[in-house]
């Protein structure tokens, strides 16, 4: 199989597979099995529209110049996008204080390049 060259391919930061897991966890326990496959599909279909389309994420004034967050459903995808590749930071619920994960958000960059 070959590679889009137009289309970015996805890496996941530890941070963010920490973030996934912990919303399986609790979506899980709060909701059941059923609801866990319906919201984990709703970010996976988040993630392929950012592959898709990576500029429809937008600036925001507590995190780094070159994130973007992109909203879906419940969470926002802090991602971003360098050449051919879309480095998803954070997958944080809609009423984090995103100013606090400031932190993490530049040790994943720096890491990253």
């Amino acid at each position: 199989m070959t590679k889009n060259p137009q289309i970015p391919s996805v890496e996941f930061s530890p941070e963010a597979r920490n973030d996934l897991a912990d919303i399986r966890r609790y979506t899980l326990d709060k909701f059941g099995e059923v609801q866990v496959d319906a919201y984990l599909s709703k970010l996976a279909d988040g993630i392929q529209r950012i592959r898709v389309m990576p500029g429809i994420g937008r600036r925001h004034v507590e995190i780094p110049d070159d994130l973007l967050l992109a909203k879906v459903e419940q969470h926002f995808l802090v991602y971003q996008h360098v050449d051919d590749q879309i480095y998803i930071v954070r997958i944080l619920f809609t009423r984090s204080n995103l100013g606090r994960h400031y932190q993490d958000l530049i040790s994943f960059i720096d890491d990253s390049m």
